[in-house]
């Protein structure tokens, strides 16, 4: 700090402007001048634009990917086990089809973003979270609770936001990873970053690019699985306020579906390949953020199915367009409102390839809608906020829906705050939903949520050594859709409740260990009785099924030496039900509580070359992971590495 005082002084001296210093000692100040500073953490997830994580809601998570992978995790399902609040269940272990039950709702009640772009989901409405692996992503952003305002549909549970790496912040490299082990894994990934930043600018132009390519032969028959996943930004920086970036993905998978142990296949597929494009517009001053996006995006997916009745082999395509804009202006300190407009487009084809049953036939249908919400936040005094949201959308097919928001936090002292939120949401029906047809020719309405949570957020940037939050919500579901079940025509007649408690905590309880958790407590409960499309009676008052009433993860982390490093973790799941459907039972069953451990050591030979290790499911536990007649992964070693260049 003395020299460079000193050789501030000497720079604004008149001996020195009359003798400018040499070329290295110039050099020497710029670089000085280029301190890195630490900045605080943000999310983004929670209102379409950068805020402090401290300040965020309890119910916004955001996963540190450079820890996650650490640990040994190659997807999202993996990435979420110590989120509060979320059950992300794999049918049948590494990188196949899972679940996504965001506060007990269900899978298609959740949206997926890629950097804030919408992607597509499948014909059921879910979003096939397997198809997209974790390489490349700088996090994942989560926000549980109603949250349609600034997402509009499939925000009942949630919303997960997968947040690519920013090329023009990066500096440029590459690093390869391979990975080997149990039942026929293998796993390549390629990550680089490119830009044109040098010693004296920063970088104007620049680009991340991500390919991962995995292989399994599954641990049952019928159950291999090959996936691969491109993920692409590149940005430009027109000036010092606007950015123009391009956001892509692609993705391909060819699974085998082996059934369940109770009803096996040995002849399902399914084939996915989708890709999505979308060039973007990013404006950021210091009163004025802005942003606008074009995205494209394309879906297929071919499968064939067997069943008792027939065979189904069938193709299906989604084309979707989103267009949205949106801008925060803060007009004074204390005031800042925002705007937001979206259209959306999506065009189903479902083409049968093989029929020797009329269970599905054939469907076409395109769907639009518009959206405009607005909202505004007031800092009322140096510890109250509020915040007020509402959203309009009408659409081509389906009644329009209005939805809203607000909240309050206090903060209670520098690290804690106190959240509460009331909230309203929507998820529009699915191309599945209208195949065949509705009760009475009636539209169906979208699905609803109204939804309450209070909780508090303990997060002290300056003291990032311990963080946790702690939230109570419910959520209040009605016109869920449910299908007649002798003609599969769909209509609005279910409602729900989910309730519960959510804790999560991350610490660091010395340099060299670091810690990290989560508890859910979740209840469950149909509010009136009803038949689902799979003949399944589901009476007033049961809870809902395969969600667990108690949710656990504890882990922990160590570093041994500065090259090795060592953790273990578990999952504990306690209270959950699924239906048995062989014609001698045909009723609830309540499946085995369960505790899935694991562990993982790394190895650094260097600063560029790293050994992993990881074993799955220690203890061998078998009870299902998912539903039953699921079992889960076996004991499973995978050995990888890694080289930075």
């Amino acid at each position: 700090m003395i020299t460079f005082l000193a050789l501030v002084l000497a720079q604004t001296s008149p001996l020195a402007q009359a003798n400018p210093p040499p070329a290295a000692l110039k050099i020497e100040l710029y670089e000085t001048k280029q301190e890195v500073v630490e900045l605080p953490e943000t999310i983004v997830v929670e209102s379409r634009r950068p805020s402090l994580l401290s300040e965020a809601s309890p119910s916004s998570s955001k996963i540190n990917i450079d820890a996650a992978s650490g640990t040994g995790a190659k997807n999202l399902a993996n990435t979420f086990v110590t989120v509060p609040g979320i059950f992300a269940p794999q049918t049948s272990g590494e990188g196949t089809q899972t679940s996504l039950f965001i506060r007990g709702t269900n899978s298609t009640q959740s949206a997926l973003l890629l950097d804030g772009r919408r992607l597509s989901p499948g014909f059921l409405n879910t979003y096939e979270v397997e198809r997209y692996r974790i390489y490349g992503l700088s996090s994942v952003e989560v926000l549980r609770g109603a949250s349609s305002v600034f997402y509009g549909t499939n925000a009942i549970g949630g919303v997960v936001d997968l947040r690519l790496a920013n090329p023009l912040s990066e500096k440029p490299h590459s690093n390869i990873s391979l990975e080997g082990g149990s039942y026929g894994h293998g796993s390549i990934s390629l990550h680089t970053v490119s830009n044109n930043q040098d010693e004296t600018h920063a970088a104007t132009q620049g680009t991340a690019l991500s390919l991962t390519h995995s292989q399994d032969d599954g641990w049952r028959p019928n159950s291999s699985l090959n996936a691969s996943t491109a993920l692409l930004k590149s940005e430009w920086r027109v000036s010092q306020a606007l950015t123009f970036d391009i956001v892509g993905s692609g993705d391909y998978s060819t699974a085998r579906l082996p059934g369940s142990e109770l009803n096996p296949k040995l002849n399902d597929f399914q084939y996915n390949d989708g890709w999505l494009l979308s060039p973007g517009l990013n404006y950021s001053a210091e009163d004025l953020q802005a942003t606008a996006f074009w995205s494209h995006g394309v879906s297929n997916i071919e499968s064939l199915n067997e069943y008792s009745f027939g065979n189904v082999h069938q193709g299906y395509e989604l084309t979707r367009d989103e267009v949205t804009a949106l801008l925060h202006y803060k007009i004074d300190p204390t005031l800042q409102v925002g705007l937001g407009a979206n259209y959306e487009c999506s065009r189903y084809d479902l083409r049968v390839l093989y029929l020797d049953t009329a269970f599905s036939p054939p469907w076409e249908g395109t769907h639009e809608s518009v959206g405009l919400w607005a909202y505004a936040e007031w800092k009322a005094t140096a510890s109250d906020r509020f915040k007020v949201g509402l959203r309009r959308d009408d659409f081509t097919d389906f009644p329009g829906k209005t939805t809203g928001e607000i909240s309050y936090a206090r903060k209670i002292s520098k690290p804690l705050t106190l959240h509460v939120k009331f909230s309203t949401a929507y998820r529009t029906p699915s191309a599945s939903e209208l195949l065949y047809g509705t009760v009475n020719s009636e539209p169906l309405k979208p699905e609803s949520n109204s939804a309450a949570e209070i909780g508090l957020r303990y997060n002290d940037p300056q003291n990032p050594d311990l963080a946790w939050t702690l939230v109570a919500f419910t959520n209040r579901l009605s016109d869920l859709i449910d299908y007649d079940v002798n003609t599969y025509a769909a209509y609005n007649i279910a409602s729900a409740r989910t309730r519960g408690l959510e804790f999560g905590i991350e610490g660091k309880p010395t340099d060299s260990l670091r810690t990290f958790g989560s508890i859910t407590y979740l209840e469950t409960e149909a509010l009136i009785s009803f038949v689902t499309g799979n003949s399944v009676k589901v009476e007033a008052g049961e809870s809902l099924l395969q969600r667990p009433r108690l949710n656990l993860a504890l882990g922990a982390e160590l570093t041994i030496d500065p090259n090795l490093t060592w953790g273990l973790s578990l999952n504990y799941l306690e209270g959950r039900v699924d239906y048995d459907y062989r014609p001698s039972v045909d009723s609830r069953v309540n499946l085995p509580d369960a505790t899935f451990l694991r562990t993982w050591l790394r190895y650094s030979f260097d600063n560029q070359s790293e050994l992993t290790l990881r074993v799955e499911n220690i203890l061998g536990e078998a009870a299902p992971p998912k539903a039953f007649g699921y079992s889960p992964q076996p004991r499973s070693a995978f050995l990888g590495y890694s080289r930075k260049f």
